[in-house]
């Protein structure tokens, strides 16, 4: 799971600066052809933007989650008696749909459209997940996680059919039983799993320094997944909520460049006196092939 905060500063909802003691989380669907979650977060992070706001939005195309809102703070997403007790995220949707009307559409790319939808379901799985433990809530109480279609029905929300209309007309076996079922499952192989796989309370930062807000490339709840974008990335580390870096504590590796006539075998011989080690060279490096090029930089192992 991948966390991004994209807070909505500018918009009024946010400076209204409310709190609530969160009760629930309600589950939306965007209700238009948009899979961007960054156009969503563009538009409503401004002052004259004052008809909704919510705590987050679910990206289609990649399944990453932008919290926009601090989760205890009074949202716009629910219409209604909801706002003072509920989350709300949004899912966003496929492009290929076409709405005609109210809550149906029609679809030009129904596997494309399906692959978005089963998508942004499973990041929410794991945003909910993360959110009922946070918050210790039980997903399967009554009223606990619901759809902003059930949410009307319950008469704390406005008349909407989402997301529940997105899965039924792409013929998706998805519900919010099923919803529910599955983010209790998640929470039960979350206890279970290795300290560096549970989400924290706060965020793991992954940036070339502290004081660089600017560099940041993520912000993520779980260790594991932080260590990794910064494998990923030469010069970034990962931060704790104090600032504290955590990963790498000191170098696993020392940088080489690359000199004409060098080969692998050559470079693992010479720096490393085991010319067959050049497989770890490959692995650390994330090569695909054994050419390299003069000037190349490479990372050697210790």
């Amino acid at each position: 799971m991948k966390i991004v905060e994209s807070i909505l500063t500018k918009n009024p909802c946010y400076t209204a600066g409310r709190t609530i003691t969160v009760k629930g989380l309600m589950l939306h669907s965007v209700g238009c052809p948009q899979p961007k979650a960054s156009v969503f977060i563009n538009s409503w992070n401004r002052a004259s933007y004052d008809r909704a706001c919510v705590h987050g939005f679910i990206d289609g195309n990649d399944g990453i989650i932008y919290q926009t809102l601090p989760w205890n703070h009074r949202g716009w997403h629910g219409g209604g008696d909801s706002n003072n007790t509920h989350i709300g995220i949004e899912m966003c949707e496929p492009v290929c749909i076409k709405y005609t009307g109210g809550a149906t559409f029609t679809c030009s790319d129904t596997a494309t459209a399906k692959a978005v939808a089963t998508r942004t379901y499973n990041s929410a799985v794991e945003l909910f997940s993360y959110l009922c433990q946070k918050f210790n809530l039980d997903p399967l109480a009554d009223g606990v996680i619901i759809s902003h279609a059930e949410g009307y029905k319950r008469g704390i929300a406005s008349n909407h059919g989402d997301p529940e209309h997105l899965w039924q007309q792409l013929g998706m076996s998805y519900t919010m039983d099923t919803f529910r079922k599955d983010v209790k499952a998640k929470m039960s192989n979350d206890t279970s799993a290795s300290p560096a796989d549970k989400p924290s309370s706060g965020y793991y930062r992954v940036r070339k320094s502290w004081n660089d807000k600017k560099s940041q490339i993520g912000a993520y709840k779980v260790l594991s997944n932080a260590k990794a974008q910064a494998d990923k990335n030469d010069g970034y580390f990962v931060f704790d909520e104090s600032g504290t870096k955590i990963y790498p504590t000191a170098a696993t590796y020392k940088e080489y460049t690359v000199v004409k006539g060098d080969s692998l075998w050559g470079i693992a011989q010479k720096l490393l006196s085991n010319g067959t080690r050049y497989t770890e060279i490959v692995k650390l490096n994330g090569l695909t092939s054994n050419v390299i090029y003069s000037g190349q930089k490479l990372k050697i192992p210790n």
